[in-house]
């Protein structure tokens, strides 16, 4: 896995909030091509859950103290999957 520009190599970005999940069932997940996005300091990271229905519902990951984790919305799952990997806490 290539690491995300502004990453260190255990995957999280340096000087971020302690990273704390919105609700039962979520796991944090980095969009995979990342490092290729032009946008600075985009972490790429979400929190997602998968659905009954087979979609992961998704939210924002603060990136800084004081924020808050924000609804993304639902994205189908076999898109989803293509598109992030799940990051090991």
């Amino acid at each position: 896995m290539s690491t995300p520009r502004g990453l260190p190599e255990d995957g999280l970005p340096e000087n971020m909030p302690e990273l704390t999940s919105p609700g039962e069932g979520y796991d944090l997940y980095r969009y995979k091509n990342a490092a290729n996005m032009k946008t600075q300091n985009w972490h790429g990271l979400y929190w997602a859950r998968r659905t009954g229905e087979g979609e992961y519902e998704i939210q924002s990951v603060p990136t800084s103290l004081g924020e808050h984790s924000a609804p993304g919305g639902k994205m189908p799952g076999a898109r989803f999957e293509e598109l992030y990997e799940r990051v090991e806490l």
